[in-house]
């Protein structure tokens, strides 16, 4: 990613859940278990997408996903019974 900032002369700030939110993935697991984790992870994450593009002064956010991402999503989420 940092690569990245230099190839494509693109802004790039680098933020934690913890600066964001006051917790890391890592403590809220230690709350709330394994189980269901990944929920908590995919609305931080988004959310984390919306607050850095305003702090960049972004109109648009671009992600990238393929089919792999996911099938992986849909088996996790049934082997964990999220």
């Amino acid at each position: 990613v940092v690569q990245n900032e230099t190839d494509y002369n693109m802004p790039l700030r680098v933020v934690s859940y913890k600066q964001l939110y006051g917790w890391s993935m890592d403590e809220i697991v230690k709350a709330v278990g394994l189980r269901n984790n990944c929920t908590f992870c995919g609305v931080f994450r988004r959310q984390a997408l919306d607050r850095g593009a305003e702090l960049l002064g972004a109109t648009k956010v671009a992600t990238g996903h393929n089919a792999d991402d996911a099938a992986e999503t849909v088996l996790l989420n049934v082997t964990r019974g999220d």
